[in-house]
């Protein structure tokens, strides 16, 4: 519920006359639709959610926002002009303009991912302009790859017991069909796709790698589409420092269809992403040399410069990782993908089973489950 403070500043002040809910999700925030002088979208991030994590993202997107078009603007929305505020409960609320245009489904065209992939590309660059701490010459070891080592260590631990679970009585009728078949999944697959994942990742989680602040949570809903091109990217809640890898990852995962591989999509995901992103070696006039127009139409001083430390290539004698166009950096997106995938299955089945977690659309979950089945199992 809005609280009634928040709905007549909403009223008196932005002019709103209809507010309505959209449908919820699966993280936990609530989102509101509000129509009036101009569209906004209302939105209540997740209890428990700490005001100094909230007050990172807006500066870090309110930053980007000034000169990026595809981002939202927050608007103020307390008396003392901040973007955000705590009601009585704890919950906090952030208030925002409305981004237009749909998701892609799953099936979607290589040429629209790739257009999609070339606006992630220049949101890459742009937020190379935040401090974050790091200097263009540093490099560090991905918090991503240390995460996934550490999150299938404890899967192995928690699973056995999981899988083995009776779920009668345990789990609602709806999601009880597309559960059963993920535990089969994990039940002959796990044990040994786990070993080769954390055996692939674990050299690459000791290298070092140039780090940035990332979406981290940039898959097809969280990409608008209108008229075939970009409108807006939405949904900023994961956003930190790391490497570039997680987001072409993330993006490239959440297309995997029977009509093609995971490996497909992400050769298709970094060829459009180095086109927008030139390289110094490339001589002048060669394919490549110009990048797509930016959708988020961003001023690009020192492109090729920044290109070199978003995508990886070695600046000097301080880098020890392979260059972005090489196999290794796509052996970094490919299991930072694959390993994501299984991850996220083995997370819904310990979630759902093992600590009976309540979600507000169990039809949206069976469908989450059913999509990650078909991405790792075919």
């Amino acid at each position: 519920m809005i609280p009634a403070p928040l709905r007549k500043q909403l009223t008196e002040q932005r002019g709103v006359h209809q507010l309505t809910p959209m449908p919820p999700g699966l993280s936990g925030a609530r989102v509101f639709r509000c129509d009036g002088d101009e569209t906004l979208v209302l939105r209540c991030w997740p209890q428990g959610t700490a005001p100094n994590r909230v007050h990172e993202i807006h500066s870090v997107i309110a930053t980007v926002a000034s000169t990026f078009q595809l981002l939202p603007k927050y608007k103020p929305i307390d008396s003392r002009g901040w973007t955000y505020t705590v009601d009585a409960s704890g919950l906090i609320w952030e208030l925002a303009t409305w981004m237009p245009g749909r998701p892609l489904t799953d099936d979607a065209s290589l040429q629209l991912i790739g257009r999609g992939t070339r606006a992630i590309a220049d949101l890459h660059q742009a937020l190379t302009h935040v401090p974050s701490g790091a200097l263009p010459s540093q490099f560090r070891t991905a918090p991503a790859l240390a995460e996934r080592l550490q999150r299938i260590a404890w899967l192995d631990e928690q699973l056995p017991r999981t899988l083995s679970a009776n779920l009668d009585g345990r789990v609602h009728p709806s999601v009880a069909a597309a559960l059963e078949r993920a535990r089969g999944v994990l039940q002959h697959k796990w044990p040994a796709t786990a070993t080769r994942l954390s055996a692939a990742l674990a050299p690459l989680a000791r290298r070092r790698w140039p780090l940035q602040y990332v979406v981290r949570d940039i898959h097809r809903e969280h990409v608008l589409f209108s008229g075939g091109a970009v409108s807006g990217i939405i949904d900023f809640d994961a956003l930190r420092i790391d490497t570039v890898a997680v987001d072409l990852a993330r993006w490239a995962a959440s297309f995997t269809h029977a009509s093609r591989t995971l490996e497909d999509v992400i050769d298709r995901v970094l060829a459009d992403y180095r086109a927008a992103t030139p390289f110094p070696n490339r001589p002048a006039g060669s394919q490549g040399d110009t990048p797509s127009a930016a959708p988020g139409s961003v001023a690009k001083p020192d492109r090729i410069g920044q290109a070199d430390r978003i995508l990886g290539r070695p600046l000097g004698p301080e880098t020890d990782f392979g260059a972005s166009d090489s196999a290794e950096f796509r052996t970094l997106v490919l299991l930072i993908a694959e390993s994501s995938l299984w991850i996220s299955l083995a997370n819904w089945v310990v979630w759902l089973v093992g600590e009976s977690r309540q979600f507000p659309d169990l039809q949206l979950v069976s469908e989450r489950l059913r999509r990650l089945i078909e991405s790792v199992d075919g």
